[in-house]
């Protein structure tokens, strides 16, 4: 039986993050010195993505006369304020809770032409390689919920192009409309659950095999807690390491004793996958 609840992933869906553009002062070489570009201002859907936001920018810009050759912005990357290099193939929204924090809007980031990170940030930022990036992990989302792709590739190419258009449009009914294809399942159909766990100081993304039933269908309903215990022991050594995280999914704190299926199934982000920040609680 699925636990989806549409108006919770409507609301999920509408979730937005303020942001504050800023230009390098370091590259006026690229953008020209005769001017000063004031920052531009931003509310941006918490499940898109940067590449989706330099086309915004650069339509911006260009309206205001800039003149910066095409070429610059296909290779635009983006910092946050302690000058970490932010990986525009994760949502924005994931960004955000793992870098950023409420009291900090508008996220205040920064523009950068030249000197891509790569041992950081993919090259080729694009839009096109972004639509690349993210049926890849529609791709692999559906293969962990069915143990194969079939639901993803029997999609027509009008349907994958729609899935992508309404994500980068910011269009709910027409992205559900074919995502629903992709979810919606029979009991027996599941396997794992596509789900990423991103812990403080860029420590390694953890991406484990997780079952919707746990060891057996029988078992009793798995929980985030009993997730996480299981992926990161660690955190469980006692009651007082607990107090000190938070467990974040968009932005909500995550209660531990959350169904993990429900979580997953009304929580996922657009490429479907469920991407859970722990952060450190600050002390004092």
């Amino acid at each position: 039986m699925s636990l989806f609840d549409l108006e919770i992933s409507k609301n999920i869906w509408n979730g937005k993050i303020p942001l504050k553009i800023t230009l390098d002062p370091t590259e006026t070489d690229v953008y020209g010195n005769d001017k000063v570009w004031d920052p531009v201002y931003l509310e941006v859907p918490r499940c898109s993505y940067l590449p989706l936001v330099t086309r915004q920018i650069q339509q911006i810009y260009t309206g205001l006369g800039m003149q910066v050759p095409e070429d610059a912005f296909l290779s635009v990357w983006y910092e946050d304020s302690n000058k970490q290099p932010l990986k525009w193939h994760y949502p924005i929204g994931l960004l955000f809770d793992i870098y950023s924090s409420l009291d900090s809007l508008p996220w205040s980031i920064t523009l950068r032409f030249k000197n891509i990170p790569t041992d950081t940030v993919l090259l080729k930022p694009t839009p096109e390689t972004m639509q690349d990036m993210f049926m890849a992990m529609v791709k692999e989302a559906d293969f962990l919920r069915n143990g194969t792709t079939k639901k993803v590739m029997n999609l027509s190419k009008r349907d994958q192009s729609q899935l992508w258009q309404s994500l980068a449009l910011d269009r709910f009914d027409e992205f559900w409309a074919v995502n629903r294809q992709l979810v919606e399942y029979s009991n027996s159909s599941l396997r794992n659950i596509p789900l990423r766990i991103y812990l403080p100081d860029n420590c390694p993304v953890i991406q484990e095999p997780v079952s919707f039933y746990g060891d057996s269908e029988k078992q009793e309903t798995l929980t985030v807690k009993d997730v996480l215990r299981k992926l990161i022991p660690d955190l469980f050594v006692s009651e007082e390491t607990l107090h000190l995280i938070s467990i974040l999914v968009h932005g909500v704190e995550l209660p531990l004793d959350t169904p993990i299926s429900w979580a997953y199934e009304n929580l996922s982000f657009a490429d479907n996958f469920l991407h859970v920040v722990v952060i450190s609680k600050p002390v004092g």
